[in-house]
């Protein structure tokens, strides 16, 4: 009779105790001090919880988990370093300037000023609007400057009286000096606004040895201009022309003699 009573009494245990895993609950949880009770925590989604009791509806539950110390530092992850990536390889620009005169001499350009200049898509639009601004003023000034010439060596052929033909020569000469420094003028203000653009998307420059040789080292691939200038005896050597450098290798860009006189980075593309 005894062992009746302990196995009903046992069996009255488990039912009321139904111990049990429930799957992390998908949305928050008040959790109560009893059935019906009072809130006393929130369970947030992802909790995992497991069953010791159920009783008028209601689910007893024990959650474990981690709560920080009071007064303990915060504990921060702190990431693993990224592997550092491997530098690019050092690339080059580098070339010979020659000049070959019309003797048949031979001119290295020692000493000239070589500048690479970068982004592009700016620097163009911009070098565009500069070149059409001083192309529109000295077209005309050459012009007159061309017919002036043509009146000096009209006077000079004259069949006039000699002193008529020098009186034309006079104003000849002296209309041509006004013209050509007017054309001067306006030549060095826009030198000095294409310096200064030119400074605004520089890269690198350098100055050529005395063999006319130029090394520009350490520039990344890419799309450039190259912008050079190299005085002698009086004439002026400009160049302004796309220079592309390759990843793979070092690029050679040569500067032969060009058109003495006009700056190319002033004419319009």
């Amino acid at each position: 009779m005894k062992m009746s009573i302990g196995s009903a009494i046992l069996a009255g245990l488990l039912l009321g105790a139904v111990p049990g895993g429930l799957p992390p609950s998908t949305h928050t949880d008040d959790l109560l001090d009893s059935p019906g009770g009072h809130p006393i925590a929130i369970l947030l989604p992802g909790t995992a919880r497991r069953v010791v009791e159920t009783r008028d509806g209601y689910v007893k539950v024990v959650v474990e988990g981690w709560v920080r110390q009071e007064g303990a530092p915060a504990i921060l992850e702190v990431p693993p370093p990224a592997s550092p990536s491997p530098p690019p390889e050092p690339v080059s620009l580098s070339g010979r300037i020659e000049i070959r005169l019309p003797t048949k001499e031979i001119r290295y350009g020692a000493g000239a000023h070589v500048t690479l200049l970068g982004n592009l898509t700016e620097l163009e639009p911009r070098r565009a609007v500069l070149a059409t601004a001083y192309q529109s003023e000295v077209r005309d000034l050459e012009a007159q400057i061309a017919q002036l010439e043509t009146a000096k060596r009209q006077a000079l052929n004259s069949s006039d009286n000699l002193t008529q033909a020098s009186k034309k020569l006079d104003q000849a000469k002296a209309s041509l000096a006004r013209k050509s420094q007017e054309l001067g003028a306006i030549q060095k203000k826009y030198g000095t606004l294409g310096d200064a653009l030119a400074e605004e998307f520089k890269v690198a420059e350098v100055s050529a040895d005395p063999g006319g040789e130029y090394h520009l080292y350490g520039v990344a691939p890419g799309e450039y201009r190259l912008r050079a200038w190299f005085s002698d005896q009086g004439s002026e050597y400009r160049w302004y022309l796309p220079a592309s450098v390759s990843a793979q290798k070092s690029t050679v860009l040569d500067l032969g003699a060009a058109k003495v006189g006009q700056d190319p980075f002033l004419q319009s593309p």
